[in-house]
């Protein structure tokens, strides 16, 4: 089923107002977790995958895990956020409630929005004091500045099992279903990057060990790209 189907399938059920917004939630919510699940599979499975990183580029592949970090963390914060700010209306979970009819599912997923938010304030902390905006105190390492709230790996996961929990609340109420948004991994993703990497370095030291013994016949170099 394409993205366009499944809104169509999920306006026809839901209504127009909550079938629209829904829809765009999971899209977001799914792709958090494929771009999550790629951060995890190449910096937070083992040493060896951080050790073949640093054999190519180090300093590249610290800059893409802090970059990468950060994004997550404000993917979170955005999807949280109020309803309404400064005026203008923002796609977050936390209209969910308000559009649902049933009572029941109102007061779960209030509920259940209520601990989405709790897991993901820390996000919110290093997006309003770091990330989107710079704060004074914090830069210049002023001993009144308040430290960060703590970002680690096992908070953004805690994050994302209640953002499932939240989808598939809807899920088993509309379609007696769930969704198992951990299993969504890239198609030639870091497991195609790690690859090729280790067919590159093993590739530099044939090349590095002929040119030690003065064998330049079969020297293999790239093309500059």
């Amino acid at each position: 089923m394409t993205g366009d189907e499944m809104r169509e399938r999920n306006i026809a059920l839901m209504g127009e107002a909550l079938g629209k917004q829904y829809s765009e939630l999971f899209r977001e919510v799914t792709v958090l977790h494929l771009y999550w699940n790629e951060y995890v599979e190449l910096f937070g499975t083992s040493d060896e995958r951080i050790a073949r990183l640093n054999q190519t580029a180090p300093g590249f592949f610290l800059m893409l895990q802090e970059q990468l970090f950060e994004a997550n963390m404000l993917h979170l914060a955005r999807l949280t956020d109020r309803s309404v700010s400064l005026g203008k209306s923002n796609l977050t979970i936390q209209s969910l409630p308000d559009l649902v009819s049933d009572p029941a599912l109102k007061i779960q997923l209030t509920t259940l929005v209520d601990d989405v938010k709790h897991k993901t304030e820390f996000c919110r902390d290093w997006r309003n004091r770091r990330l989107a905006h710079h704060d004074l105190l914090l830069a210049m390492k002023d001993a009144q500045a308040k430290p960060l709230e703590d970002a680690t790996k096992e908070k953004i996961a805690a994050a994302l099992r209640a953002l499932s929990d939240l989808l598939n609340a809807m899920e088993r109420f509309y379609y007696k279903n769930v969704c198992s948004f951990e299993d969504t991994m890239a198609h030639h993703g870091v497991g195609t990057l790690l690859f090729y990497l280790g067919h590159g370095i093993k590739g530099r030291e044939r090349m590095m060990e002929r040119f030690n013994q003065r064998d330049f016949s079969a020297l293999d170099v790239p093309e500059p790209v």
